[in-house]
């Protein structure tokens, strides 16, 4: 019986485990599946929220890298993997090799501030753009936008168009429900559209709450075969601030309060000609405990 070691990080309230290594994993999806679901069936009951997502990462810490059980993006788990990384520093940053994309990713964790329960430590991640914006983001009618960044794709929902749904979706009385609602409009979505899809695709409602936007995230990872209405989701802000920049052609930094109450910060610059360059996440995160399965 193998022991495979992982620690838990919470990004904005977006619970995530990694577990410690990656080699002979690569080409096994199937062992990083069952690995997964024993630690998702492990934490399904526990009093501070489930485990949302699972990814592996290198125990060579000059050689930083990130596998995602289902080999899609994830933002927070990338941020995650800079909190694995320079833990014991408290700060420092890197360009660490992250599953869904073709380059290194940068991230890093830095101190910031203090509190009665310690010092409060924020991680911030780089995000993979897609350069072709006529293949990131795609209008669609009624206001809404398909934005695909590497590796993941969203469907991002203005606030009026999102207001009937959200009342359907927060009238249902389980999260099962829920799901059930915000998938069937993303899937009909896709086909009715003919939209690309990859390894993960999510949809992200808006709406507004004391003037701040706040996002209604649910994100399904084929491989992984999970789909969650997520706490928090880092890759699904910076499409929506993607869809922000794309519609006003100027830079924006946007304050995205997640499902958990917490803020993830969504920073996009673009050029004067209204090139997007450059995107980011950033927000605050929790270092937990490490814990084991057996497979």
């Amino acid at each position: 019986m193998v022991r495979y070691q992982y620690q838990i990080f919470v990004p904005g309230g977006n619970k995530t485990a990694l577990v410690f290594g990656i080699d002979g994993l690569e080409s096994d999806i199937a062992l990083r599946k069952t690995i997964q679901d024993k630690i998702l069936a492990k934490h399904e009951h526990d009093a501070d929220g489930e485990v949302e997502q699972v990814g592996f990462v290198s125990l060579d810490k000059s050689a930083p890298e990130l596998l995602m059980t289902g080999g899609e993006f994830c933002g927070n788990a990338t941020r995650s993997a800079a909190a694995y990384y320079f833990q014991e520093s408290r700060s420092g940053d890197a360009a660490i090799k992250v599953s869904g994309t073709q380059k290194p990713v940068k991230a890093g964790l830095s101190s910031n501030g203090h509190s009665s329960k310690g010092t409060q430590l924020a991680a911030w991640a780089e995000m993979p753009l897609i350069e072709d914006l006529s293949s990131a983001i795609i209008p669609l009618k009624d206001g809404l936008h398909w934005v695909s960044i590497e590796g993941i794709s969203h469907l991002v929902i203005p606030q009026e168009q999102s207001a009937p749904f959200l009342a359907k979706i927060l009238s249902c009385d389980n999260k099962a429900a829920q799901i059930n609602v915000a998938i069937e409009l993303l899937k009909r979505t896709i086909k009715e559209n003919f939209l690309p899809v990859g390894k993960a695709y999510g949809i992200m409602f808006l709406e507004n709450v004391t003037d701040t936007l706040k996002m209604h995230p649910f994100v399904h990872v084929v491989s992984a075969d999970t789909t969650y209405y997520e706490t928090a989701c880092g890759s699904g802000a910076i499409c929506v601030g993607l869809a922000s920049c794309f519609l006003s052609g100027k830079s924006v930094n946007l304050p995205l309060l997640q499902p958990s109450g917490k803020i993830i910060r969504a920073e996009v610059e673009c050029s004067d000609s209204g090139t997007i360059t450059k995107g980011r996440i950033s927000g605050e995160i929790q270092i937990g405990e490490v814990n084991e399965v057996r497979e």
